[in-house]
Parts: structure tokens; sequence; C-alpha cells
């Protein structure tokens, strides 16, 4: 690669925000850690929702959540080349899109670009009863089934022992189902490597929405 252009690249500054309340900036920065492995030169930096101590994971906590994310991406567009919102519902994506003058990248809809990469059969798990409506939008029929894993509720449950048993029955589940690849349609479950967790059980592929995020944003600065 062109020394010139990794230069210009690096320079590009990534705002990416969380939609789960934390002080623990270690717990905050986990996303942005995963991308950073895998793209060193980008500059990036986390923020979060105030109040939002359980994420985004109803009509509720969507509503709650929207106008916070209007006001914080506002004003990170004065200091970000991008704006990442880490959450695979897109919340408030199509809005910023409008409202800002920098790039969105929206966790949700790169992961589904990412999964019909691998097939056309997607299946998918997530917190809710139903897949984020940006899933059905970009994949349409080619979400062939999606699993709320047993227990699995909030971005919390995901990491008990009794959350990672359900993911891996709702993975066999979708594959059962027909599904070739699985798309996670939570962020939350980027922190426990599902891809890894599977492992012993299936081949299938599984995408991980915060690494689809990271991979839209190289390809904007490609382009």
């Amino acid at each position: 690669m062109n020394v010139e252009l990794l230069k210009q690249q690096a320079q590009a500054k990534v705002a990416l925000i969380r939609v789960v309340t934390s002080q623990d900036k270690d717990f905050l920065d986990i996303h942005q850690n995963i991308i950073i492995a895998n793209h060193p030169e980008l500059a990036m930096t986390t923020y979060c929702l105030p109040e939002q101590y359980d994420g985004i994971h109803d009509e509720q906590t969507l509503a709650l959540a929207v106008p916070k994310l209007l006001a914080l991406g506002l004003e990170l567009q004065k200091s970000y080349d991008i704006l990442l919102i880490s959450c695979a519902s897109d919340p408030a994506v199509k809005q910023l899109r409008q409202l800002l003058s920098i790039p969105v990248v929206g966790a949700g809809q790169s992961c589904c670009e990412q999964a019909l990469t691998f097939s056309h059969s997607v299946g998918a798990i997530g917190i809710e009863p139903r897949a984020p409506a940006i899933f059905y939008e970009v994949l349409h029929d080619r979400l062939r089934t999606y699993r709320q894993p047993k227990g699995v509720n909030c971005t919390h449950d995901i990491h008990s022992e009794a959350g990672k048993a359900a993911i891996i029955e709702a993975v066999l589940a979708c594959e059962k189902d027909g599904a070739k690849v699985v798309a996670l349609a939570c962020t939350g479950m980027a922190t426990t490597d599902v891809a890894a967790l599977v492992a012993p059980y299936t081949s299938i592929p599984v995408v991980n929405p915060v690494l689809a995020a990271g991979l839209a944003v190289r390809k904007l600065l490609n382009s």
C-alpha cells in the first residue's frame, strides 16, 4: 500500500457510540479494541449514551435512545470524520445520515451485508423476540430464520454461562432451519466470541457485527 495513502487513512478519526451506559472504560472500549486489533491504522474513540444501563433491547429503550444518539452525533461530527453506531438495531442511523455532514456506519447493516458475502441463506440470533428491522430491510427473504437464545433478554445475559449455552443452542437451531451463515443481531454478542464458542459444534460461519462495522469503516476510507 502507498505509504502516503496509509498516512492519510490513519488521520481519519472515528467516533464509536455504545448504546449501553457504563463508567467502566475497559468495558466500553471492548468494541473499539476488537476493531483496532484488525485495523490498527484506525484512530477511534468510544462514547456511550447516558442512562441506558440495559442498552437497547425493546421498543421503549429504543425510543429513549434515539434522541440521545441524535444529540451526541451532532456534537461528535465537529471533531470526527466517521461515526459508528455499535448497535445491531442501527438506532437513529437513518436520521443521523440525514442530519450529519460525516458518514454514519451502522453495525446492523454492516453485519447483514457481510453475511450475504457468505450465503443468501442467513440465520440470525439476537436478544429480542424479532430481529431488528434493519435485518429485514437488508436481507428480505434471505433471512431464513431468527432465534432468540433462551433466557437472553438483554446484553448482560449474554455473558453468563447459561447465556453462552443458549447462544450455542440458538446457532445450531439456525443451522437446522437451513441457514448457511449466522449473523449476530446484537453487538453485545461481539464481546463473547460466538464463532469460537460454537466452533466445537459446527463449522457454520458466524458474522460479528462489530467486526463487520470495522470493515465497513475501512471500505469508506478506501473509497
